[in-house]
C-alpha cells in the first residue's frame, strides 16, 4: 500500500477514517456490496475490498454504508433541528417550498450560528409580495413570515404589471445572493395570478434554476382541484423549460393523488422537466392563520375543524376559530388520511416512481407560548412540539416501506432519500454533484445504519421522540451521530449555495 508513490511507514495512516466491512450500497452505480471505505478530509478517497488503514477505524460489519440522506424541504433551520434530522440519516436540509430574503443575511446569519448539516435555501416568492403589498422590509427569519399571517394582502391580492416587476426583482437579488432556485409557497397566497406565475418562472429560466412549488389550489373537485394547479406548474414548465418541483404531492392532492401523480408522468415522458416529493405521514402542518383554512376553503376540501390539531390536542369550532383569529401564525397538524386503512392513498406518492422523499419538517415551538425553541437548545425540552415528520420521515420509510411490506427495494429507497434530490439540484448547483452517491470523489456525507433496527419514534402526542437505528451519520466526514449518540460537539455543516453572480457570469462566458 503506498501513499502519494512513497511506501507507507509501519502503523502510518493512509486515511482520516475507515468504514471497514459493511454493505455499502450506491444507487447510481448500482453497488450493493461488502466494501471498506476511505476518507480523507471531507472525501471518499477510496472504496476497496482490501485492507485499508485510517487514523479511526469504524466497524460497520452488519450494517448498511449508504449516502447521506438530502432533504429539499426542510423548515427547521436551527441546530435544534439539525440534531433531530441527524438521527433520521439526514447529512443536508434545504429550505426550497418557502425560502426566505434576503439571502445573503440568512446565509450569514447561519454561519455565525454554526450547524451539524449542511443547508441552503431558495428565494422567497411569499417574502417577495409580502414586502410588495404590505410595505415590510424583508427579515431571513421564521418569525417575520409567521407574523406576516396577520396581513391579509399579500395573500389574496394580484399584482398588477409594475408589482410583478418588483417582486421579480426582489428574487433576482435572492438569486444573484446565491439562492438554489425560487420558493413558489402558493398555497398561502392564492391571489398570485397566472402572468405573476409566468414572470416567476420565466426569471427561474433565464438563471436555470429550479422552481418549488405549493400549489395553490388543493379542492379534490373541479374548481380549484389539485389535479388543475398541478396542469398549472406543469404548464409554467413546458412553456417556459423552468425545471419545477412540486413539493409535497401527497398532502397537496390527498385522495386525488392517482391523477396528479398520472399527469406528472406523463409530462415526465413527454420531457416537460418536472419532479416532485413525497412524506410519509397521512397528516399535514402549516399555520393556522393560512388561506388553506378559510371557510370557504375548508367547505371545498371537507376538512372540518377536528380534523386539526394544536399542540397535541384535536381542536373544536370554537377553539379553532379562536386560535386562527388571536394566534395567526400559530402551527397546526392537519390530518388528512385514515391510515392505516387508506395506505395505498399514501403508496401512490411514496412509490412514484422517480419521485423525492421529503420530510416538509416544522420549526420547533413551545408548545406553551407558541414561541421557537431556540437555536442550540438541547435536549428538547418537554414543551417542544412539531409534526413528529420533522423526526421521523426518512426512518420511517426505511422501517415501513423497506424492512416491513418490501414494497420498496433498499436501493430504491436511497435513489429517493439521496440521489434524486442530488439531481434535481446539480444542473444548477455545483456541490450537488458530489453529494447522493458513495463514489470516490463524492463528498464524505454517509449514514450506516442497521436496516433491522431503524424506526422513526415520534407521534402527534410526544414528537420529541428521536429515531433509532442510524449507528453512525458523518457530515462532510465528521460524525454527528456516532455509536448512536450525538455528538453535541460536532458542527460540521456547510452552506449548500450557487456561486455568486459574478462568478455564473464568468463561467458562462468560459472565463
Amino acid at each position: 500500500m503506498t501513499l502519494a508513490g512513497r511506501p507507507l511507514a509501519a502503523g502510518e495512516a493512509r486515511h482520516d477514517l475507515v468504514i471497514i466491512g459493511g454493505r455499502v450500497v450506491d444507487p447510481e452505480s448500482g453497488l450493493d456490496a461488502v466494501r471498506n471505505l476511505g476518507i480523507t478530509g471531507s472525501e471518499i478517497v477510496e472504496i476497496s475490498e482490501g485492507r485499508l488503514v485510517g487514523k479511526r477505524t469504524i466497524d460497520a460489519s452488519g450494517l448498511i454504508v449508504a449516502p447521506g440522506f438530502i432533504d429539499l424541504h426542510s423548515h427547521g433551520q436551527s441546530l435544534v433541528a439539525d440534531r433531530m434530522h441527524a438521527y433520521d440519516g439526514v447529512t443536508t436540509t434545504l429550505e426550497l417550498e418557502s425560502g426566505v430574503l434576503p439571502v445573503d443575511e440568512w446565509y450569514q446569519s447561519q454561519a455565525r450560528a454554526g450547524r451539524a448539516l449542511n443547508y441552503g435555501t431558495s428565494a422567497a416568492w411569499t417574502f417577495a409580495r409580502i414586502a410588495e403589498f404590505e410595505g415590510l422590509t424583508p427579515r431571513a427569519e421564521v418569525q417575520w413570515f409567521r407574523d406576516a399571517f396577520a396581513r391579509k394582502r399579500w395573500v389574496s391580492e394580484a399584482a398588477s404589471s409594475e408589482q410583478v416587476q418588483r417582486i421579480t426583482a426582489y428574487l433576482e437579488q435572492g438569486l444573484r445572493d446565491g439562492a438554489l432556485g425560487i420558493g413558489i409557497n402558493g398555497g398561502y397566497a392564492p391571489g398570485g395570478g397566472f402572468r405573476e406565475l409566468l414572470a416567476v418562472h420565466s426569471l427561474a429560466a433565464r438563471h436555470e434554476v429550479p422552481t418549488f412549488t405549493h400549489i395553490s389550489c388543493d379542492n379534490p373537485q373541479d374548481p380549484d382541484s389539485s389535479a388543475e394547479c398541478v396542469g398549472q406548474v406543469i404548464a409554467l414548465a413546458a412553456s417556459t423549460g423552468n425545471p419545477a418541483h412540486i413539493c409535497h404531492l401527497n398532502s397537496s392532492s390527498v385522495r386525488a393523488v392517482d391523477v396528479t401523480a398520472g399527469m406528472i408522468q406523463s409530462a415526465r415522458a413527454s420531457g416537460v422537466p418536472i419532479t416532485t416529493e413525497a412524506y410519509t405521514y397521512g397528516a399535514a402542518s402549516t399555520t393556522i392563520g393560512s388561506a388553506l383554512f378559510s371557510p370557504d376553503a375548508m367547505a371545498a376540501k371537507g376538512v372540518k375543524a377536528q380534523d386539526i390539531e394544536y399542540n397535541g390536542q384535536r381542536l373544536n369550532e370554537e377553539s379553532f376559530k379562536a386560535l386562527r383569529a388571536e394566534q395567526p401564525g400559530a402551527i397546526i397538524v392537519k390530518h388528512f388520511l385514515d391510515l392505516p386503512a387508506e395506505r395505498s392513498v399514501l403508496d401512490t406518492s411514496v412509490l412514484l416512481p422517480g419521485g423525492a422523499i421529503a420530510s416538509d419538517s416544522m420549526p420547533w415551538i413551545d408548545a406553551n407560548t407558541g414561541a421557537l425553541i431556540p437555536h442550540d437548545v438541547w435536549p428538547l425540552p418537554e414543551t417542544a412540539y412539531a409534526h413528529p415528520r420533522s423526526a421521523g420521515t426518512f426512518s420511517r420509510l426505511l422501517a415501513e416501506w423497506v424492512r416491513e411490506s418490501e414494497s420498496l427495494s433498499l436501493t430504491e429507497a436511497l435513489r429517493k432519500t439521496s440521489l434524486i434530490p442530488a439531481t434535481i439540484l446539480q444542473p444548477s448547483v455545483p456541490q450537488m454533484r458530489k453529494k447522493g452517491r458513495l463514489q470516490v470523489g463524492m463528498d464524505a456525507d454517509i449514514v450506516i445504519f442497521d436496516l433491522n433496527a431503524v424506526q422513526d419514534r415520534a407521534t402527534f402526542a410526544n414528537p420529541r421522540q428521536p429515531s433509532v437505528g442510524m449507528r453512525y451519520v458523518l457530515v462532510n466526514g465528521v460524525p454527528v451521530i456516532d455509536e448512536g449518540e450525538l455528538r453535541l460537539d460536532s458542527m460540521p455543516g456547510r452552506a449548500i449555495r450557487r456561486p455568486p453572480q459574478d462568478t455564473i457570469t464568468d463561467m458562462q462566458q468560459g472565463h
